[in-house]
């Protein structure tokens, strides 16, 4: 067991500094909309891939007329999906900015004439030299937040050039709250990671489940942070999916981890965690409802409140690797070996 680390000094700064690019974002979205975009990709990779979810499902439910897919950097040169062309928006992020799939993707995108806009830490990367713009943040580990808030912007844009003009502005109103509201999360989900951190401690493995955008989540926790970071065997389990399968599994002693943001598929993680009040002694629960998120109020915690998951089991991850004793940056494949 060690010392919980602590949250960056630079925190808030980080997410700020997404926050001061939405003039770059809505310009890169007027360029797109200038050339009839119909269709918008949201690529990347592992972290960057499931931090396109927020933005996706605000996409997929408000925008009137637009065609919106969320595809594995790799899926989006092999699969060689139609309409890759100047109608088209291609947003590829990569924390490095230099991810081999991501910068494929970009690449095969700026050649069809697609409008792309890249999403990357600061500095030159293969990433920053292929895209119309380059959305970045600094090259720290506050990494999450600001690529969630570059989505979310460019999402927002898009929203307000397809028909849903008032729930943008319900959410701009909020997004000057974010550093601060965010950085509350840290600390305000330390019960929450305390009894993760609890559960999982000896556990040879967990089911991690949630529900609507929060599956990203789930994705991000079991596969980036749990198997990558923790070197533990957990799986992600969509919450729409979890009463066709894979609540088989749960037993008395098995470990379920369950997600909860307040958009409208709630009631599908709200439905997991009462199943597994009754049949495990091992439920945790991250559930947005119990952060303050000042600022951010009414109509705009049901889509923000993901944002807010999404920062709150990173800092859960803080919590378990301290109880584990695993460095979350120590890897026995990534970085070192041909793959």
């Amino acid at each position: 067991m060690s010392e919980i680390i602590p949250v960056p000094d630079d925190f808030e700064a980080c997410v700020q500094h997404a926050l001061d690019q939405n003039d770059k974002a809505r310009a890169i979205v007027a360029q797109a909309v200038e050339k009839g975009v119909d269709k918008v990709f949201l690529v990347g990779c592992g972290g960057s891939h499931f931090g396109t979810y927020p933005a996706f499902d605000l996409l997929d439910r408000y925008a009137r007329g637009l065609s919106v897919q969320r595809l594995t950097s790799a899926e989006f040169t092999s699969r060689d999906p139609q309409g890759i062309d100047e109608t088209a928006l291609v947003v590829p992020a990569s924390h490095s900015g230099n991810t081999p799939e991501t910068v494929a993707a970009a690449e095969s995108a700026k050649e069809r004439g697609a409008t792309v806009a890249v999403i990357a830490r600061e500095g030159d990367s293969g990433l920053s030299r292929v895209g119309d713009v380059h959305l970045d943040y600094p090259d720290t580990i506050s990494i999450t937040e600001p690529k969630l808030v570059h989505n979310e912007q460019i999402a927002l844009a898009l929203l307000e050039a397809f028909g849903a003009e008032d729930r943008a502005a319900t959410l701009r109103a909020a997004l000057p709250a974010l550093p601060k509201a965010l950085r509350l999360v840290k600390d305000e989900v330390a019960i929450a990671g305390e009894r993760i951190a609890d559960i999982l401690e000896d556990s040879p493995l967990s089911y991690v489940v949630g529900a609507g955008p929060a599956y990203g989540m789930a994705k991000m926790m079991a596969w980036c942070y749990f198997q990558e970071m923790q070197w533990m065997n957990s799986a992600a389990i969509n919450g729409g999916d979890f009463f066709h399968g894979p609540f088989e599994m749960i037993l008395e002693e098995t470990p379920l981890i369950a997600l909860l943001a307040e958009d409208s598929s709630r009631p599908l993680g709200e439905r997991v965690v009462t199943f597994g009040q009754k049949y495990t002694s091992k439920l945790g629960v991250v559930d947005t409802k119990e952060f303050s998120l000042p600022g951010i109020e009414g109509q705009a915690r049901e889509d923000l409140s993901v944002i807010a998951l999404m920062s709150a089991e990173r800092r859960v991850l803080d919590h378990v690797a301290a109880r584990r004793g695993h460095d979350t940056s120590v890897r026995r494949y990534m970085y070192k070996v041909q793959y």
